[in-house]
């Protein structure tokens, strides 16, 4: 998830200070004990992936993300079981995220709709943040990438339907039906009628004058403006 991240906010040495550490649990979590682990699992799932503000409430009240022996350390230990495997983990229960990220916006004077609150971290980006002097310029930048990126994919699925809307108008003409009706169906999906009309003309397809608006019948209401 992403946002404007518009708020006035001052990011201080308190808040550097949490965000690393909920950085460093986060990260030893997803390193566990070998290569493959239950939060590595679980965080292949975006909607398993927790944002930073949620992670600081979890460490201010205690409480860590794992708790178990490095990948080296636990190389040399005797064989362990799965179940005691599993415990090293403490995964947080995704139905108390937005309490917790609440929390930590009350505490720390976070507004609402800050990346901190709002973007959940891929392992990718886990390390990238932890790798940086300054994990919350690289989250800035991470965050700016992913609301282009969404950006993007909003701009490619209309251009998408767009061209079937001419090219569905296209087939009609060709068969010598009333092209309109793709281009009202196209509007009716949703699509602005400046950028639908400008794509018509550049196809060379007519233009549909603007419907005019039918007087409502005695008992039925008048047509949607």
């Amino acid at each position: 998830m992403t946002s404007n991240n518009t708020a006035p906010f001052t990011i201080t040495d308190e808040i550097r200070a949490a965000v690393r550490d909920a950085l460093t649990d986060l990260n030893k979590a997803l390193e566990g004990h070998t290569g493959n682990n239950p939060m590595i699992n679980a965080y292949r799932l975006p909607a398993a992936r927790a944002t930073l503000a949620e992670i600081i409430a979890i460490r201010q009240a205690g409480g860590t993300l794992y708790d178990g022996p490095t990948p080296t350390e636990y190389a040399a230990m005797d064989k362990v079981s799965e179940a005691d495997r599993a415990a090293w983990y403490r995964m947080p229960d995704r139905a108390g995220a937005a309490a917790r990220i609440a929390a930590t916006c009350e505490a720390y004077g976070i507004p609402a709709d800050h990346m901190i609150a709002t973007h959940a971290l891929s392992q990718a980006e886990v390390k990238a943040m932890v790798g940086s002097a300054d994990p919350l310029a690289k989250l800035a930048e991470i965050h700016a990438e992913a609301a282009k990126k969404e950006a993007e994919r909003i701009a490619a699925e209309k251009a998408k339907r767009i061209k079937q809307v001419v090219t569905a108008a296209a087939a009609l003409a060709k068969f010598k039906q009333d092209p309109a009706l793709a281009f009202f169906a196209g509007i009716d999906e949703g699509i602005a009628r400046a950028e639908l009309a400008q794509a018509f003309t550049n196809a060379g397809l007519p233009v549909p004058p603007e419907q005019p608006e039918e007087p409502a019948k005695p008992g039925k209401p008048a047509p949607k403006k």
